[in-house]
């Protein structure tokens, strides 16, 4: 994967909503990581801030608009163990986010392994999804060994546009 810094995205004309990852350390020439947005010209970003500030995942809020129509994305990247904090955290920012009378989009790397019905995470956070009108359009594997640890979801009475079937992160 190739990673592309912010502000090259910005000089070649796209606007860029982004969240790095804060610096752990000040010794570090790179710091690499965090969640971000981009936009074509004409599709606007603009930040939300709902009040959250999430500690068990990187998360971003952005209202997305081409148009007339617009969007909320919640773009999430979660590592390292499952905690139940991440599921509060997920479930309050959707609450928050569904006051809005725009479509939810949530996107990102949950690293839940979301083909394993059984698994009590995987269960969890479609549960999560469902109790907020939202369903996974991932059916195929987003890992190189295999799984879906991608997400991809909307409401789950709202299509899915063709050029996102089969979606996987990178």
């Amino acid at each position: 994967m190739t990673r592309i810094p912010s502000s090259c995205l910005r000089a070649d004309g796209f606007q860029v909503v982004d969240r790095p990852r804060p610096r752990v350390r000040d010794d570090l020439f790179n710091n690499y990581g965090g969640v971000g947005v981009v936009a074509v010209l004409g599709v606007r970003l603009r930040r939300l801030d709902v009040g959250i500030q999430c500690e068990s995942c990187e998360l971003l809020r952005v209202r997305v608009t081409s148009s007339s129509s617009s969007c909320v994305a919640v773009v999430v990247y979660r590592t390292g163990p499952v905690t139940s904090a991440f599921f509060t955290e997920l479930s309050d920012v959707l609450d928050r986010v569904s006051t809005f009378n725009d479509p939810i989009l949530v996107v990102g790397d949950v690293s839940i392994r979301l083909d394993r019905p059984d698994d009590s995470a995987s269960r969890q956070f479609t549960d999560t999804l469902t109790a907020h009108g939202l369903a996974c359009h991932v059916t195929v594997a987003t890992h190189d060994q295999g799984g879906v640890l991608d997400v991809v979801a909307t409401c789950d009475d709202l299509p899915l546009p063709p050029t996102l079937t089969g979606f996987a992160l990178h």
